[in-house]
């Protein structure tokens, strides 16, 4: 069997795997890690100043706790106080988190297929495990496509509706973001609509 255009061998099988009897696939291609780590800059800027803060915090408590604040002697008595820096170090590390965030969302581009076949649009997710997201027809609603000037492109098809915190709801769109022939997608997806 020859491999499917532009995916590694490892997401070709996950999606030949996948393919229920009868089902064939119409479109497959993965997404540019650059327009999902895009995604993910506002949440690196504010992991900045986050993780920022909590450096500054750990230091200043070291700084009081381990040195006697700039007494010029250590300070004294190894009570509870000499570990209080150390609870600065799990905000710190969300706040490296946050900051590589943009990395680690590139990296799980690589191994994301977007694909659409006769039965439905499902994203394939590989990993320690596989993850397969699907969409049915009835899932689908309008079509919204975005170009890029590089050739890939945004394909927005379904909604989903998520809880805020205060109670409310908010719609977020789904669909396929910086994959390759982003009209060859919206072809297959307007023919997957079709009753």
């Amino acid at each position: 069997m020859t491999p499917l255009s532009g995916l590694t061998p490892e997401l070709d099988a996950a999606v030949r795997d996948e393919l229920r009897d009868g089902e064939e696939l119409w479109y497959a291609g993965t997404p540019a890690a650059k327009y999902l780590a895009r995604k993910m800059w506002p949440v690196a800027l504010f992991g900045l100043f986050f993780g920022g803060f909590a450096a500054f915090w750990i230091s200043a408590a070291a700084w009081g706790a381990w040195f006697g604040g700039g007494s010029g002697k250590p300070a004294s008595g190894t009570g509870p106080f000499i570990l209080f820096p150390l609870f600065g170090l799990p905000f710190l590390a969300v706040g490296l988190g946050m900051v590589t965030s943009p990395l680690w969302v590139g990296r799980k581009a690589a191994r994301t297929a977007c694909c659409v076949t006769n039965q439905r649009a499902m994203q394939i997710q590989c990993g320690r495990s596989i993850k397969v997201q699907s969409w049915s027809p009835s899932d689908l609603c309008e079509i919204t496509k975005t170009l890029h000037s590089d050739g890939r492109g945004t394909v927005l098809f379904a909604e989903r509706y998520e809880r805020g915190s205060k109670g409310g709801t908010r719609t977020v769109a789904e669909g396929f973001y910086g994959i390759p022939e982003p009209r060859a997608c919206e072809d297959a997806l307007l023919a997957l609509k079709q009753p």
